[in-house]
């Protein structure tokens, strides 16, 4: 049995004439001899209008009820499109995570997948039905757990690798991935490849095509991806292992204007503080993006690290008590900045890349409050209002308007 599973995203199913399309489409791959797992996400712009529900009667919704109530969009969404499967004359049964044996972690609103128990597809496979599944949810115990903002990807991606499928398509409303964000840079070239690292670091640096988690997952199972269009046969983007992929120097380019630089000066005791430090800041779940130290003399170290600007007030309150305690000498915050990255597989075996960079953005005045670089990514933190504009300067400082990154043998 060759299996393939299809994601459809909120809005290739956010009106009744898209989600008669999607049905259309998946019974012409069951047609072409494969069995159809299809993944779905909640109509359009549903999950807001859930969370805006929730608002207006609570000021702060606990994140079980919460999970209980977002999960019922894809709920939505999956049956609507088994009926429009059945009215079609194929045979379909919509599930829910839960359903599909999809274990989680204990976090209600950001889970991890544990393991799939895929007895319960397999069995609806081998009765010849099409199988539509609840998008970014599952279970721990006989709670609803979600998996996170873009979970749907994720639990795509997890169904065809514990499945052993030979495709996973994330079908939406784009072409594929670009080397920018088209809205952008309106020269961005259409990738035909990319690798699972250079995926993996976009998707970290802010852009939103794909969960990086689910590209993780991906990886680690060596399961090839097709993103593109859920109408079009014409375009799309392969993420698959490096060895498929002709190697160039740059892949691509994000931003992320979702971010605050956190700036301690003056630590004391550098190792024992930090410590203490970043322990309090995970204890509240806070994630910390990127961070570095700058050690000026023995007694005297700065350290700046990157966060989502929704946990600066939280950061604020641990700081000032290490300040009142004399453990830092001060500290700021500053959320008016944003993240632009460069990421290419080819950039550490490449010399004057980072020089490149620099050299571009001085001269056009960009000043970088920080900088990071790895074997294939070179981030840099620029104020916010010069985000546009540095990503297109470097889009045409690294001639990304033309690429062409093939797959070898294609």
């Amino acid at each position: 049995m060759k299996i393939i599973v299809e994601k459809y995203g909120g809005t290739s199913v956010g009106t009744f004439e898209q989600i008669n399309l999607v049905a259309k489409r998946v019974i012409e791959t069951k047609k072409s001899g494969y069995a159809v797992v299809v993944v779905v996400s909640a109509m359009g712009k549903t999950t807001d209008n859930l969370i805006n529900m929730a608002k207006e009667v609570s000021s702060e919704p606990g994140s079980r009820e919460m999970g209980m109530l977002v999960s019922t969009g894809e709920m939505v969404s999956s049956a609507l499109l088994a009926m429009a499967i059945q009215n079609l004359g194929q045979n379909a049964i919509a599930l829910t995570g839960s359903q599909c044996g999809i274990v989680t972690s204990s976090d209600y609103d950001n889970a991890r997948i544990k393991e799939i128990d895929t007895m319960s597809i397999k069995e609806q496979l081998l009765q010849d039905y099409i199988v539509v599944v609840t998008g970014f949810q599952g279970k721990n115990g006989r709670d609803i757990t979600l998996l996170g903002r873009g979970g749907s990807d994720a639990s795509a991606v997890a169904i065809a690798a514990a499945l052993g499928a030979v495709e996973c398509r994330i079908l939406t409303d784009v072409s594929g991935i670009f080397t920018a964000d088209p809205r952008i840079v309106n020269n961005a070239s259409l990738l035909k490849g990319i690798s699972y690292e250079e995926m993996i670091e976009l998707a970290a640096s802010g852009a939103q095509i794909m969960m990086g988690r689910s590209v993780e997952i991906a990886r680690n199972y060596n399961l090839e991806i097709f993103i593109g269009p859920g109408f079009d046969n014409k375009y799309g983007t392969v993420i698959t292992k490096e060895d498929n992929l002709e190697r160039i120097t740059i892949t691509g380019l994000s931003s992320d204007e979702d971010v605050a630089l956190v700036n301690l000066y003056d630590l004391k005791y550098v190792t024992r503080d930090t410590s203490l430090i970043l322990n309090e800041i995970a204890e509240k779940g806070i994630n910390i993006i990127l961070m570095l130290t700058n050690r000026l003399s023995e007694r005297k170290t700065n350290l700046t690290f990157a966060v989502k600007p929704e946990y600066t007030l939280e950061i604020g309150a641990i700081l000032e008590v290490f300040q009142k305690a004399r453990r830092i000498g001060h500290y700021s915050i500053d959320t008016d900045v944003a993240q632009v990255s460069v990421v290419g597989s080819g950039i550490a075996c490449t010399h004057g890349v980072v020089a490149d960079l620099y050299t571009a953005l001085a001269q056009n005045k960009i000043d970088i409050l920080m900088a990071s670089t790895s074997e294939i990514k070179i981030s840099v933190f620029i104020k916010k209002c010069r985000a546009i504009s540095a990503v297109k300067i470097l889009h045409d400082k690294f001639s990304l308007a033309g690429l062409k990154r093939e797959l070898k043998g294609v």
